[in-house]
């Protein structure tokens, strides 16, 4: 039996506040310094840094470790930097293509992000 959209709307939701609250706690545990940033600005503030991984986190219904090397929620103990994750550079690859479409078809206003195609799964519905 397949939920309700206003089930699996409010399901979705509840999610999203209890990751918003692991990642606003593990806000604190991001390095000051960032390495090996390949997309986002090199000057990138932590602030910004933080919430493009909530984007990130929220739209794919997944948690650091699914891109970055680590586990748990002790994010003092992940590399960050680590390239060894497929998901990573697929996430990258991504993030760039919304911009892009962002840019040429929104005049840079962001009317698409993750949630667009995931909402809320790792791997999007064809």
């Amino acid at each position: 039996m397949q939920p309700r959209p206003v089930h699996r709307n409010l399901l979705i939701a509840s999610l999203s506040l209890v990751l918003l609250a692991v990642v606003w706690t593990a806000a604190g545990q991001i390095p000051d310094q960032f390495t090996n940033l390949k997309v986002l600005p090199r000057d990138v503030s932590k602030k910004d840094l933080v919430d493009t991984m909530k984007g990130f986190s929220f739209g794919l219904g997944a948690r650091c470790w699914y891109c970055h090397e680590g586990e748990g929620d002790d994010l003092s103990t992940f590399d960050f930097s680590s390239d060894k994750k497929a998901a990573k550079e697929t996430a990258r690859q991504h993030y760039q293509m919304t911009q892009e479409i962002n840019e040429k078809y929104f005049a840079g206003r962001q009317a698409l992000n993750c949630m667009t195609c995931h909402q809320g799964q790792a791997k999007p519905a064809s």
